[in-house]
């Protein structure tokens, strides 16, 4: 089944710049794949809870480039997806130069779950669940990067009330470019959604609820053409 997605891949940086993602298959799930070389350059991770009412709503961690590149991991139940029916699954979402591809995998649930992102330069990136590595899949950053915790839902009256919490974010391989910089910036909400840190300031081990009602979406809209999102964002120091 071919599927068209802007919404949860979509990068909102100075302002919000929706990605032109060409119309694409869906992916394998995450296998043993690509080979991982050296160290990796950045590894995040966080416990997701994911829960919502309505057609759709989901709970995710990203990472992305100024590029039209990023790599999200997260939970989505999704009654349009013929793949979960609705259920919880995990699932791996990928923007290659402005290219969507994704992955579902095993059923996860509403209770607290671990994920994770791993980074290399050779351009693989190893995905995490429940603290172990699933898979790998070929992924290209480049520049500086910055990570979201971010939640969605699918239609208007859709809600979400979604978790991300202790996360832990490492990056860079230079004294310049290692670590974060700033605090997390919560500003970033569409169609009712709202990120909000319930430990601030914290950087490290930050937590958010992200949720809201979706409203305001136009007639047929929906996650996959507009974005629907509360979103956390840091940025790499610089």
């Amino acid at each position: 089944m071919y599927t068209e997605r802007l919404r949860r891949l979509t990068l909102p940086l100075v302002a919000a710049t929706a990605l032109v993602v060409a119309l694409v298959a869906p992916a394998s799930p995450a296998h043993a794949g690509p080979t991982a070389h050296g160290k990796p350059y950045l590894t995040y991770t966080a416990f997701l809870v994911e829960k919502g009412t309505g057609t759709g709503y989901s709970s995710y961690i990203n990472v992305h480039d100024a590029n039209n590149n990023a790599l999200s991991v997260g939970i989505q139940s999704d009654t349009g997806s013929t793949e979960s029916k609705g259920q919880p699954r995990f699932i791996w979402e990928r923007v290659q130069n402005g290219k969507f591809t994704y992955g579902y995998m095993s059923a996860a649930s509403h209770a607290k779950q671990a994920v994770g992102i791993r980074w290399y330069k050779n351009n693989v990136a190893a995905i995490m669940l429940k603290g172990k590595t699933v898979g790998t899949i070929d992924m290209k950053l480049q520049g500086r990067l910055f990570f979201n915790a971010e939640a969605n839902a699918r239609l208007n009256g859709d809600t979400v009330n979604s978790q991300v919490n202790t996360i832990a974010i490492t990056v860079g391989d230079t004294a310049k470019n290692t670590g974060l910089a700033g605090k997390w910036n919560t500003s970033f909400s569409f169609h009712g959604l709202q990120a909000r840190q319930t430990n601030a300031p914290a950087v490290q081990g930050a937590a958010f609820v992200i949720s809201g009602k979706v409203s305001g979406l136009p007639r047929g809209g929906n996650w996959d053409t507009t974005e629907v999102a509360g979103i956390a964002m840091i940025a790499q120091r610089w």
